[in-house]
């Protein structure tokens, strides 16, 4: 508000606070990040070359460590939003900066792609597809289990775009040990919707196979429930070699 009524007057008394080497800064950058708006774009091209080096220092708050997901969700607004733009990011400084977060931060930064690819018309298609295949670091060490799950809460809320979203993330998925109840939506009708399984059975099908390992100790909660989907659904699937995997795992149990 106040580079809209005066930019030089915050330019010389404010902005110079939010420098990491000032002693107030980092009250500063927490009352900044507290108002939760993303900068005004004249704002954020004065202050960009701060903001994309607020990771990993924001992450080191004592008072509140919330305030990184909030950073994050700025310069993912500022490259969605704005690419390429002098207010923006580009591709290569977006990828910089989600490399730079800790993995915990990254897997909520996956939850805030989830929210634009369902709160903007066509969201999925326009916005988190072209982001998940162009900027998302593609370097093993990024793909955990708990990103592996990040990825799975995305995509069981993609509704009819589930296989574009999917064929953009299924690169960053590996196989990992599941707990808890990742796949209700899979198998239970929600809202009135079908399970993605019925919907989407030949994407589910090489989800599965997909973050499956070889020798499991324990199997996915719900996959004799998706295959038995898959079967029901599309039986061609069943002499598919993914299918026939799984369905031995499920049978040696």
């Amino acid at each position: 508000w106040l580079m809209f009524i005066d930019p030089d007057w915050p330019q010389e008394r404010l902005i110079p606070l939010l420098a990491y080497d000032h002693p107030a800064s980092e009250p500063a950058w927490n009352g900044f990040l507290h108002s939760g708006r993303v900068p005004w774009p004249p704002l954020a091209e004065i202050i960009k070359p701060l903001m994309l080096d607020l990771f990993p220092w924001v992450e080191e708050f004592s008072w509140d460590r919330d305030l990184s997901e909030v950073a994050a969700q700025w310069l993912g607004f500022m490259r969605v939003f704005h690419p390429d733009e002098p207010s923006g990011l580009t591709k290569a400084e977006m990828r910089s900066v989600l490399r730079a977060m800790s993995e915990h931060s990254r897997n909520r930064f996956i939850f805030w792609l989830g929210r634009v690819g369902q709160g903007n018309e066509d969201g999925w298609i326009n916005y988190v597809v072209p982001f998940v295949n162009e900027d998302w670091p593609k370097e093993r060490q990024y793909r955990t289990a708990e990103s592996v799950r990040a990825w799975i809460g995305m995509l069981d809320d993609t509704g009819d775009d589930f296989p574009a979203v999917y064929d953009a993330a299924k690169k960053f998925l590996v196989p990992i040990e599941m707990d808890g109840h990742p796949f209700y939506p899979f198998t239970h009708e929600i809202n009135q919707k079908k399970p993605i399984t019925t919907l989407f059975p030949v994407e589910t099908l090489d989800l599965m196979h997909s973050i499956t390992p070889s020798v499991p100790s324990r199997l996915p909660n719900g996959l004799p429930t998706i295959l038995n989907l898959i079967a029901d659904t599309e039986p061609s699937l069943t002499s598919d070699y993914r299918y026939l995997r799984l369905i031995d795992l499920v049978e040696q149990r």
